[in-house]
């Protein structure tokens, strides 16, 4: 049996950073005397992320710092960003103005560092709101990949309940880990990442909801089956139809009924004063989504 290695890292036996829910990119920063106040109505500050936008669209997300950031569109100050207000400007020494805000959950899993294949925002909402999760769930998760759904998760937790994100691979772990921690600047107390295959994982508490996305997820069902709750959701991506189909016989023979499975197809309207039609290209299938609940082994559920 493989032993299961927590990645916990600390310096001088603390964590470094804040662990506060929303993040320090979602809005919330430390104040002088240690308590924590929002910042997501107020006026930018040093060592903030702030999110760049031309007035054609293009992103780019910076860290607030002393000294000039510079694009095609020319350069500016990042120090001149503090005190202002989100919505304002500033303008570049090419004379084209550049918009201030802070990056939405989206913004920053499209800016940060991946070694995978993000799961997309129309799945991961999908994937959050179908799971019904709550705050106080404890919830597994294997296949971490770069922390796209981590994060979704950890979001919609608020902070409490417990989730454990298991990965095999330690180089994913440890990348999905770094995202994961810039974006809430530090470790959020409610995760611990754990390297080890999930079929030889275990844990003496049970499971309200288990997300996989996994390569061959089927593999993974009777051990994850048996950490789950009666009631617990699963939840389950995968790319092909075939793999659902395999999934869903191992689901039925250890214990899951009200199976269901779907796929989202998000496509973007081109809008103006004159016009209204759909853009050429859109983001059809990236997956499917299998939802099941754990029912005792052995009883027979007709979907």
């Amino acid at each position: 049996m493989v032993q299961p290695t927590s990645l916990l890292p600390c310096r001088n036996g603390r964590f470094p950073g804040r662990r506060h829910p929303a993040g320090r990119l979602g809005g919330i920063s430390g104040g002088d005397d240690g308590e924590e106040t929002s910042t997501a109505m107020g006026k930018f500050r040093m060592g903030e992320w702030v999110l760049l936008i031309s007035q054609r669209g293009k992103k780019w997300l910076v860290k607030i710092g002393e000294g000039p950031y510079s694009s095609h569109l020319g350069t500016i100050q990042l120090p001149d960003i503090v005190g202002r207000e989100e919505g304002d400007f500033l303008e570049t020494n090419k004379e084209a103005k550049v918009f201030l805000f802070r990056p939405t959950l989206e913004d920053y899993i499209f800016s940060m560092e991946r070694q995978t294949q993000i799961i997309y925002p129309k799945d991961l909402s999908a994937i959050v709101f179908y799971g019904d999760i709550q705050p106080e769930n404890v919830i597994v998760e294997s296949g971490i990949g770069s922390g796209a759904l981590t994060l979704a998760l950890l979001r919609a937790m608020g902070g409490r309940g417990k989730l454990i994100s298991v990965e095999k691979r330690p180089e994913f772990a440890l990348a999905a880990r770094r995202n994961v921690h810039q974006f809430f600047d530090g470790r959020p107390d409610n995760h611990e990442i754990v390297v080890a295959d999930i079929q030889d994982f275990h844990m003496n508490a049970k499971a309200d909801r288990v997300f996989l996305d996994l390569p061959e997820p089927w593999h993974a069902i009777r051990s994850v089956g048996a950490m789950m709750r009666y009631g617990a959701i699963l939840v389950s991506l995968s790319p092909n139809i075939g793999q659902v189909q395999l999934m869903f016989r191992e689901l039925k023979a250890n214990g899951f009924a009200n199976i269901s499975t779907f796929e989202l197809l998000k496509r973007d309207w081109k809008i103006d004063e004159l016009r209204a039609r759909p853009f050429d290209r859109m983001v059809a299938h990236t997956g499917f989504i299998t939802i099941a609940k754990k029912t005792p082994a052995g009883v027979s559920y007709q979907d």
